[in-house]
């Protein structure tokens, strides 16, 4: 089946290591695209074996876009859109999908940056594009731009063209213009070839020469807060226009304070685990990592087609996350307010269902079905509330159902879960599958609270 595609052109040009300042930095920008690629269901293709061994002839700005179909064929991927993003794009973790956004047209974004520059190149390619009257407010920089199978012919058409007239591109790129290598010229080829150019993509997408705009400033009236601006706002941080020796050590430097974000073993899970708070900033929830192995656990097809029951749902965050897998999540609370809570977290979710019940007073099957799976059991924390909690879903659930724990290591006074596991583990009734979510040297838990075990742990019964 196609895809969209992101074409990562990373060529080493050795001789001109000095020239750039080094290349460093592609193992930075790479990494993130490699995440949002496998985050939105991208194919990522890296460039860095040159076509043409010639880098004078054939610098790698001209084969980046003139050998780009050649080379997808020859990989024999099926593609739908191209995104071409240059090695100095960093795109952030949780960029929307822009693919989204171009309606299907050539799409860029205008330049802007150095006006001047760009009224120079577009003069001094002129004649040899005839004469042709240049709309200098259509520009595009050509270090980002998404495409389709329908602007192949006008790339093998650019190709033809620079292969027919190489010498002449060299002489103007080193001697006559001076401005640039293929950019003024694709430019050109777009206008001349009155391609209709979406130069709509949002300002976030288009972050350049970010220095010059103070950027990498932070708001310093903003307490503790320093994240530069960059980060906070942008989505795709084109690293360009500063000192090139220092390229490197500023993408690391950005690397170093995110880098964290970009988990290519939950990217599949991430979208849907930022629409939830988790235990950093909610106490009453469970941790991103506690529901990312969950995710990972149960995202199998078979579990699509059972009823899971969630035994505490408290505000309902873990709800939203489990009704991603399962057909239909009973959700149990007994507190108004929390239930209010978990029905407006949940209100686009329709396979969950909300039941109101005293967990230690009333009669489960007055209330639940038998036939369920999976059960999560995060309610009362005292020994014999997770005591009767585990007793009741033996019972009713039978000898094939899977229990999660959440609290494991939470230890007294504060909570019991891990005797109780640890009771029904060693006497049999239950085995231990795993522990998921933090370990206690990594848990933030909003209010402080440090645990003395595993988060939490998955249970099949003996």
């Amino acid at each position: 089946m196609a895809k969209n595609v992101v074409w990562f052109p990373a060529i080493v040009h050795k001789e001109n290591t000095h020239k750039y300042g080094g290349y460093d930095y592609f193992e930075y920008t790479r990494r993130s695209w490699e995440y949002w690629c496998k985050r939105n269901d991208c194919i990522f293709v890296p460039f860095t074996e040159p076509v043409e061994q010639d880098l004078f002839r054939f610098r790698p700005n001209w084969q980046k876009i003139i050998f780009l179909f050649d080379e997808l064929d020859k990989r024999e991927i099926e593609y739908d859109q191209i995104c071409l993003a240059d090695s100095t794009c960093m795109i952030k973790w949780n960029a929307p999908n822009f693919f989204d956004l171009t309606e299907r047209r050539f799409t860029g974004w205008r330049d802007t940056d150095n006006m001047r520059w760009i009224y120079d190149s577009v003069q001094g390619y002129k004649d040899f594009f005839n004469g042709f009257e240049f709309d200098q407010s259509r520009y595009i920089n050509s270090g980002f731009v998404v495409f389709n199978e329908q602007h192949r012919d006008l790339i093998e058409g650019f190709k033809q063209a620079y292969l027919d007239n190489i010498d002449a591109f060299i002489d103007m790129q080193d001697n006559v213009v001076q401005k640039g290598t293929e950019q003024t010229p694709f430019n050109y080829w777009l206008q001349m070839n009155k391609v209709d150019v979406n130069i709509d993509l949002p300002t976030a997408f288009k972050l350049t020469h970010m220095h010059r705009k103070e950027l990498f400033s932070h708001n310093w009236q903003d307490g503790d807060d320093k994240t530069p601006f960059f980060i906070k706002y942008g989505y795709n941080w084109i690293f360009n226009g500063i000192p090139k020796e220092q390229r490197s050590d500023i993408i690391k430097q950005t690397w170093d304070m995110v880098g964290h974000n970009y988990n290519t073993k939950t990217a599949q899970f991430d979208e849907i685990l930022d629409e939830m708070l988790h235990k950093d900033t909610a106490k009453y929830t469970t941790s991103r990592k506690f529901k990312a192995d969950v995710m990972k656990e149960f995202s199998n097809d078979k579990y699509k087609n059972m009823t899971m029951v969630e035994i505490g749902a408290s505000q309902g965050q873990s709800t939203r996350m489990l009704s991603h897998l399962f057909k239909k999540v009973i959700a149990v609370e007994w507190d108004d307010w929390n239930l209010e809570q978990a029905r407006k977290n949940n209100a686009d979710r329709d396979n969950v269902e909300f039941v109101k019940m005293d967990l230690y007073k009333n009669d489960w099957k007055d209330y639940l079905p038998r036939d369920v799976g999976v059960v999560f059991i995060d309610a009362g924390h005292q020994y014999h509330q997770v005591k009767m909690d585990v007793e009741n879903s033996l019972k009713l659930f039978g000898d094939d159902v899977i229990i999660i724990f959440d609290d494991y290591g939470l230890p007294s006074p504060h909570g019991d879960i891990k005797k109780v596991v640890d009771e029904a583990t060693s006497s049999g009734k239950l085995t231990l599958h795993k522990f998921i979510g933090e370990r206690p040297e990594d848990l933030v838990h909003a209010a402080g609270t440090k645990f003395n075990d595993m988060e939490g742990c998955i249970c099949h019964v003996s």
